[in-house]
């Protein structure tokens, strides 16, 4: 089989997992942020649904997270009389993708906004700045910067967590490898492979470029 062959056709799997990966990341980041910001407030409540929720996805792997979102919310949403059985299986895949990378992405803003020296918020409310541009011109930003690191090895982390979602039968690069193997009895399977490897690092190292040049350019708005 030509080299050519494999690469074009693992790559018409290529937009199924950016598809997964941009959706998955945005809604992930989304649901984060609102975990952080519960999980920081003094209400004991918010407090112990952000610790629940939190220990409860981060304690379930993710292959078995994707298998929960896709037999688990058609049932969920039918219990308030809402039928989602014939959506498609890439928004049960984005569904369980979020969830599950919702919460290491909360603890990482956690994190870096308890990072930021909160002498500096006080200052700046000292010197007649008000509440809340003190804490989007003075904290988020340097909250922001501190999170790049880890959000980062997260989204590359979600890069490779993509592929798992040929449990509930999405034709991503991954199962487009594997049904290819399987059509040539497995002759080519070290070749499928090692493209498909070789496809996914491409991926990481464009997320790697990005990241370096949003660094870049952040750091010369905030000098």
């Amino acid at each position: 089989m030509r080299l050519t062959k494999i690469m074009t056709t693992l790559l018409s799997g290529l937009p199924t997992t950016l598809t997964l990966l941009i959706f998955s990341f945005i809604f992930a980041s989304v649901i984060g942020v609102c975990l952080a910001w519960l999980s920081l407030r003094r209400n004991p409540v918010a407090k112990g649904l952000a610790r629940g929720y939190l220990g409860l996805v981060r304690g379930t792997p993710p292959l078995l997270m994707l298998l929960l979102a896709y037999y688990g919310l058609p049932k969920l949403f039918l219990l308030v009389g809402i039928d989602i059985n014939d959506w498609a299986k890439l928004l049960f895949g984005i569904a369980g993708l979020s969830i599950g990378w919702s919460a290491y992405l909360s603890e990482a803003f956690r994190s870096a906004y308890l990072s930021v020296d909160p002498g500096q918020y006080e200052a700046a409310l000292v010197v007649g700045m008000d509440a809340s541009h003190a804490f989007w011109r003075i904290l988020m930003p340097q909250t922001l910067l501190i999170a790049l690191p880890n959000v980062e090895n997260l989204l590359i982390g979600l890069v490779k967590a993509t592929s798992l979602v040929y449990v509930i039968g999405i034709m991503d690069m991954y199962n487009t490898a594997t049904d290819l193997s399987n059509q040539n009895q497995g002759v080519y399977q070290l070749e499928i492979f090692a493209v498909l490897a070789f496809i996914y690092w491409l991926v990481v190292l464009a997320i790697e470029w990005g990241f370096r040049q949003i660094r870049k350019d952040y750091q010369y708005v905030t000098v």
